[in-house]
């Protein structure tokens, strides 16, 4: 997935992706017209009529196992899969929460699959999970990494298809930096954050991604204007330690959409139905996965739901509204920065909330 050679930027490739980045303070969301989730965390979107959605639930039903180049019995959709390149495997603990370990876990959510159940084809989706790392010595391209529109077979797996790896994904890193990621032909891939192509932005004022620290991710892919283009928009929740009080109190890190000049490789692609390396995953192959390479890491209240586009998000511009100065709220004797990182002793002791409207 990573890149090992990244290429030199052409001053002929015009940076037509549109990035936004930061949002103007924490939304909690409390009454969100789409409601929560599995686990009481706000929706951002309502979910798609007719559609199934894949929640961690069954990791806290009170059984303990591990789960190894097999699939989980008691994932009520059967989706669950493992393709990891080197693995301690899955270890549930029956309390909610999932580890991961060893050299290249790959845990996969294939919604391809109907043997208990229909299968979804996730495509549209908004993916919402909580993180925590364990060690510090991974590779920095590792952390908190999750792909969507994958295909189940395209990331090295035994028998796979590497052009089936069309995948965008979201990273908190290892190094403290976050990006999305687009891979069409496994291996070669390439990344884009707030910086513009081929960079990776600062997360947490320089440092490392914090160890043993619950850290939620929204993220969600959707097509928009009649599938010629795809958005992606990052969130997270840094301050209510995986307990996700009030629904989670998301704030956005970006959002970045592909129109087409985003390459993911350094050269025409060969040997897939597709050669433009800039090529927009409109299609998509239906599977989610969680990776990491090196630490451990810990996740739980994982939700994945296909979402229906055609509303307004409660993070819409014109569903939010910043409370006047009388309603801010003293929420600690440090002080925070927008995405809820330490910065010091407080001066002012103020962090903005937003509350959401409905929609009507």
């Amino acid at each position: 997935m990573e890149n090992k050679n990244p290429q030199k930027v052409v001053s002929k490739i015009v940076p037509l992706l549109c990035v936004l980045c930061f949002f103007t303070g924490a939304l909690t969301a409390q009454e969100s017209p789409f409601g929560s989730d599995t686990f009481g965390i706000t929706r951002f979107y309502p979910s798609k009529e007719g559609s199934r959605e894949w929640n961690s639930a069954h990791w806290g039903n009170g059984i303990a196992r591990n789960v190894k180049y097999a699939r989980d019995q008691y994932d009520p959709t059967d989706w669950t899969e493992d393709h990891s390149a080197g693995t301690n495997g899955f270890q549930i603990d029956g309390n909610g929460v999932m580890s991961m370990s060893g050299g290249g876990p790959r845990f996969h959510i294939n919604s391809l699959r109907t043997t208990k159940g229909n299968s979804q084809f996730y495509l549209n989706v908004e993916f919402t999970a909580y993180y925590r790392r364990i060690g510090t010595t991974g590779a920095n391209y590792g952390g908190m990494v999750v792909g969507v529109r994958s295909g189940p077979l395209g990331h090295a797996s035994s028998g796979g298809d590497d052009c089936d790896a069309t995948t965008y994904y979201a990273r908190f890193r290892h190094d403290g930096k976050w990006d999305f990621e687009k891979e069409l032909k496994h291996p070669s891939s390439d990344y884009w954050s707030s910086g513009g192509f081929h960079t990776q932005a600062p997360l947490w004022g320089g440092k490392p991604l914090p160890e043993n620290r619950w850290i939620g991710m929204k993220y969600l892919v959707y097509n928009i204007d009649n599938d010629s283009r795809v958005k992606l928009e990052l969130y997270i929740d840094s301050t209510t330690d995986g307990e996700a009080t009030n629904g989670g109190n998301w704030e956005k890190v970006s959002e970045v959409t592909d129109e087409g000049n985003w390459p993911a490789a350094p050269d025409p692609i060969t040997g897939c139905i597709y050669s433009d390396q800039r090529t927009i995953i409109t299609l998509g192959h239906g599977t989610i996965l969680m990776r990491t390479d090196g630490d451990g890491a810990d996740y739980r209240k994982v939700n994945v739901r296909e979402i229906e586009t055609g509303t307004t998000s409660v993070a819409g511009p014109f569903n939010t509204v910043k409370r006047k100065q009388p309603a801010l709220r003293a929420v600690s004797k440090e002080e925070y920065n927008l995405l809820g990182r330490v910065l010091g002793p407080s001066v002012n002791k103020w962090l903005r909330e937003i509350t959401v409207k409905k929609v009507k």
